[in-house]
């Protein structure tokens, strides 16, 4: 009696587990600094909740809103990255609002940048940021500013260019390259993802992706 061939492990790092924890109007609302945290933001209708939805392998863990800019909370994600022969360890992914879109209310615009900022500023536990840039669209000034911010900090950032699966794989590269060149960043800090295909969320290949970079931010950061 033959017997089906078992499956081989996974390699790299991927998510464990992810769960919503809460959701905060002021940072004096969020959890507790128990556990290194990542915060990630961009332009509103960039992508944010369908990337974390696709790279924690849930649908519906974060709500997506056909609303571009409703979201106006600092909302908190535990998750757990693990690897075959590494381990596990866990970490919050801190979800900012989005900005930069003109029809929500001006007054809603003009409270981002100070609760982005008092995040930034405030949450000791923070370890780097995650910035979400459409692949299709230019770097905007807030992007750049956000950056600058980060460096000041002295905190590492990774750039994420969305929707990937709209351009061809040629086309991938020079976006890369071009965004990089745009922000003043190395060509290692620009991922290039698709919330649709998984494109460079895993671990998989020579440059991995979204799990081993966060990977290494927390691990190095965490360790130092």
């Amino acid at each position: 009696m033959s017997t089906a061939p078992s499956k081989p492990p996974v390699a790299g790092w991927r998510v464990a587990s992810a769960v919503f924890e809460k959701s905060a109007p002021k940072l004096r609302d969020a959890p507790p600094g128990d556990l290194p945290e990542v915060a990630v933001t961009g332009r509103s209708n960039v992508g944010k909740s369908s990337l974390l939805n696709a790279f924690a392998g849930q649908r519906g863990l974060a709500r997506v809103s056909r609303t571009p800019g409703r979201t106006q909370l600092l909302n908190f994600f535990k998750m757990q990255l693990r690897h075959p022969t590494r381990g596990d360890f866990e970490f919050r992914w801190a979800d900012l609002p989005g900005y930069g879109y003109a029809k929500t209310p001006l007054s809603v615009r003009e409270s981002f940048g100070p609760m982005i900022e008092g995040y930034l500023t405030g949450r000791t536990v923070l370890r780097g940021l995650v910035l979400l840039v459409d692949c299709r669209r230019e770097v905007s000034e807030h992007d750049q500013a956000l950056l600058d911010f980060m460096a000041a900090r002295q905190l590492p950032v990774l750039v994420c260019a969305t929707k990937a699966d709209k351009l061809s794989k040629s086309e991938r590269g020079v976006i890369a390259r071009g965004i990089a060149e745009t922000l003043k960043i190395h060509s290692r800090q620009v991922l290039v993802t698709s919330a649709d295909t998984g494109l460079g969320l895993g671990d998989a290949g020579r440059e991995g992706g979204l799990a081993r970079e966060l990977a290494d931010l927390l691990k190095v950061t965490v360790a130092g």
